[in-house]
């Protein structure tokens, strides 16, 4: 890659950012007139601010602590700041959902450092709080980590974990091993063909493919992808058996459709209570589309798998 490619590339990407915020922040006000729900801002540190928001179902005591989306290249609670407030709602929660550094300006670990950051000061000042995590794509991928890191801490866990399509593998020498030697890569059928739907569904997967390459070199540049930090499928067992209950959510033809799958799996090894639903249909983070069946679906039953686990937070 040339020089001038790489500044180009790096020019769209702050364009789509800058395109993708001011429109965040344009919706942002319309849909709190939409479903009223209570928003105020929050600082968490100088790296880190967010908002926490809140319905007329959440109950004080039961907190999410929510990361937004956008392949740690892109996003801010604006962007999600819709389908945050249907979290709160299903959980009958109060959500804080933070920005956190993005790359490729602050690559790993910053994070991860302004997600373990939030964790602690969501705690500070709620001791006797049932505190969840949640997350979208990337920011399932930092609920993940952030649990490795609390493991390796011996710090305390959330209660539960709530991820939908959650980004779990960036390691590139490990997606290749997975889909060389494993059943779970449920895309080859979708290669073959030599129709128009098959053209299609390989083009996308193929622009996808690129796109999370390039947002997972921007994201770990200098560091190791396969630090279960930066790919939290890689992490050792005994670290995994501390992680809380999960339900991990995503669509059953998309493409970390095996990440949610394989996570599943490890968690199962370890003992660790999961759950998981695929839900049909390719379509990434299906739950950000407010007014499908499957959307609503989605975040029923991850309230009601927090309600299960709802209590105050035990120490490790």
């Amino acid at each position: 890659m040339t020089a001038m490619e790489t500044e180009a590339r790096r020019a769209f990407l702050y364009g789509v950012r800058a395109i993708t915020d001011i429109g965040a922040r344009i919706h942002a006000p319309v849909v709190g007139l939409w479903d009223r729900a209570r928003c105020s801002a929050v600082t968490v540190n100088e790296h880190v601010d967010g908002i926490q928001v809140a319905t007329n179902s959440s109950r004080e005591g039961h907190i999410i602590l929510h990361f937004h989306g956008g392949a740690h290249c892109l996003g801010s609670v604006w962007t999600t700041r819709e389908l945050v407030a249907r979290l709160s709602l299903s959980a009958s929660a109060i959500v804080v959902s933070v920005n956190y550094r993005l790359a490729p300006d602050h690559p790993y670990p910053a994070a991860l450092e302004d997600a373990l950051a939030a964790w602690r000061w969501v705690r500070e000042r709620n001791p006797a709080a049932s505190i969840a995590l949640a997350g979208e794509s990337a920011g399932g991928n930092l609920c993940f980590a952030l649990m490795v890191r609390l493991a390796q801490l011996g710090e305390q866990q959330p209660v539960a974990c709530a991820t939908m399509s959650p980004w779990l593998l960036l390691d590139a020498e490990s997606i290749s091993e997975r889909m060389a030697n494993s059943g779970l890569e449920p895309f080859n059928a979708q290669r073959v063909g030599f129709g128009i739907a098959a053209r299609l569904s390989d083009l996308a997967l193929g622009v996808w493919e690129r796109g999370a390459a390039r947002c997972a070199t921007r994201y770990c540049q200098e560091h190791p992808a396969s630090d279960p930090l930066v790919s939290p499928l890689l992490a050792e067992e005994h670290l995994v058996t501390k992680f809380p209950p999960c339900v991990i959510h995503a669509a059953e033809k998309e493409p970390l459709a095996v990440d949610a799958t394989s996570m599943a799996a490890l968690c199962t090894r370890c003992a660790v209570p999961v759950e998981l639903q695929l839900y049909p249909g390719s379509l990434h983070v299906f739950q950000a589309v407010p007014f499908s069946s499957s959307s609503k679906d989605s975040l029923e039953r991850i309230g009601a798998f927090l309600e299960k686990y709802w209590r105050p937070a035990m120490l490790v």
